[in-house]
């Protein structure tokens, strides 16, 4: 017997497409970035940058006078109107970015060892085989996360978990995501590196210890992971539940967020506070 497969199905605003391509570049390096998001803001139109920065993109004609955004993790956002983008000599379309410099904060939170602290699992604990559920499509940028509401502050996080239920891909990779609310909408990207999930295992557990990042939450989040690469056909596959926190996603990078359903995946993170 087969196990019945949640998919959500996003909205396409693609009539009649055309392609433009570039590649971005660290300003100060000229070094290529890699998984950088590209889209046209709130469109769900949007891509990632391959190892080499290279990206291309499907656009509407209709959008050129739309924003095309290029943000990453440690860089400055960069916006460009689309026909502005068009305009670029074909021979250059290159984009740069400079790196963002972290400022400090002037109390850093540190955990007292003498303290007790309360543990607690934060989103949904399914490794269910049966009821599953993948990405919402197969663009570059997607992304499908959960609501964590903490129950005092500060709150550290100290690991992911998410629980595969099927990898056909072999090794897959995508990115891990903090997001802080902004009027019930999943807002700005909390982090201030890169967090990537590396694994190839077929079936089962994947963790992933954050006390390195030291991430301290003040406020309810969205814990998001990201399809950053290519990788053909295939497929990936997370165990999934009715029951358990309430499940967002957007199509691409730059798009909007939508509330899916009733449906949640096995994914959560486990705090101390």
């Amino acid at each position: 017997m087969k196990a019945p497969i949640l998919f959500f199905l996003l909205t396409s605003y693609i009539i009649k497409a055309q392609f433009i391509s570039g590649k971005v570049l660290d300003a100060s390096t000229q070094q290529p970035l890699p998984y950088v998001n590209i889209g046209v803001l709130n469109k769900n139109l949007g891509t990632v940058s391959d190892d080499y920065g290279e990206f291309s993109l499907k656009l509407n004609p209709e959008l050129i006078l739309d924003t095309l955004r290029f943000s990453m993790i440690g860089f400055g956002k960069k916006d460009i109107v689309v026909q502005d983008y068009l305009d670029l000599e074909k021979a250059e379309n290159i984009i740069l970015l400079k790196e963002e410099a972290v400022l400090l904060e002037g109390v850093t939170l540190v955990r007292k060892k003498n303290k007790k602290y309360k543990r607690k699992i934060l989103g949904n604990k399914t490794e269910s085989k049966t009821l599953v559920g993948g990405f919402t499509s197969n663009n570059l940028g997607n992304e499908i996360g959960f609501i964590c509401r903490i129950r005092k502050s500060p709150t550290f996080l100290e690991t992911f978990n998410l629980s595969i239920a099927k990898n056909t891909y072999g090794e897959v990779r995508f990115r891990l995501n903090f997001y802080s609310f902004n009027q019930g909408i999943p807002d700005e990207n909390l982090l201030d590196e890169m967090i990537l999930i590396e694994t190839d295992i077929e079936s089962g557990r994947v963790s992933i210890d954050l006390k390195p990042y030291n991430i301290v939450m003040d406020d309810d989040f969205l814990a998001a992971i990201e399809w950053i690469e290519d990788l053909g056909s295939g497929e990936l596959l997370f165990s999934a539940g009715f029951f358990g926190s309430n499940l967002y996603a957007r199509a691409t990078s730059q798009g909007t967020w939508t509330q899916m359903g009733v449906a949640a995946y096995g994914m959560n993170v486990e705090v101390v506070y």
